[in-house]
């Protein structure tokens, strides 16, 4: 199946204070203050298995602004 990946690089910026979800997990909601370089691709990967508490959901249209 066709999935659109998006890799950057992490970079915190100099004055953004990390939190612990940002040092573990590398989660931020501030992502322009901690992500340099994005690069997006559409790739071919392997339909996921879906366990029985999943769903996959088929995405006919989106859009970016």
């Amino acid at each position: 199946m066709k999935a659109i990946e998006l890799r950057a690089k992490w970079d915190p910026k100099p004055d953004f204070k990390l939190g612990l979800k940002d040092n573990d997990g590398k989660l931020t909601y501030l992502g322009s203050q901690v992500w340099r370089g994005p690069h997006i691709s559409v790739v071919d990967k392997e339909k996921p298995k879906i366990l029985p508490n999943e769903v996959l959901i088929r995405v006919k249209r989106c859009g970016i602004l």
